[in-house]
């Protein structure tokens, strides 16, 4: 884990769990042989691990199955900060990394809380429970945490 440089920017571990269950969308790093590969993901943050699904195989299967080791990253942008020039600038922003390991989950109930967590956060309306069918044809990961960080500029 590399320290944070801007330690004033630093929020509580509470404070980065709350941009985990705020955001949308977070992105998922990997490595394949050295080589990054980064994807944005839907997600839910439920009982201290990040939850995504998928289909059953592609490129992100493929490299957690080789590497689960992976990290996590949600941000908002809450505004610009104006200057007289471009060095002036600055962002401010809300963050959260997560450093942790994907495991496939193969539990019955784990899988059916894990997707319907994932309906319930993301679904615009009402929706029916999750069948086995659709569960059997699913692939839902899991990634346990290592470590979390967070970062903020405030205005």
């Amino acid at each position: 884990m590399m320290d944070m440089r801007r330690l004033d920017r630093a929020v509580d571990h509470e404070e980065a769990q709350s941009y985990l269950r705020e955001a949308t969308v977070g992105y998922l790093a990997l490595a394949e042989n050295n080589i990054p590969y980064a994807i944005p993901l839907h997600f839910v943050w439920h009982k201290q691990s990040i939850y995504f699904h998928c289909a059953p195989e592609g490129r992100k299967i493929t490299i957690l199955r080789q590497n689960p080791q992976c990290t996590f990253a949600v941000s908002f942008l809450d505004g610009i900060k104006s200057g007289g020039s471009a060095c002036e600038y600055g962002t401010y922003y809300r963050s959260a990394i997560v450093e942790g390991v994907a495991r496939f989950v193969s539990d019955a109930e784990e899988k059916l809380m894990a997707l319907t967590a994932l309906t319930e956060k993301h679904a615009q309306v009402p929706f029916s429970p999750v069948t086995a069918a659709g569960m059997a044809k699913t692939t839902v990961i899991a990634i346990d945490i290592v470590n979390i960080s967070g970062k903020a500029r405030r205005s």
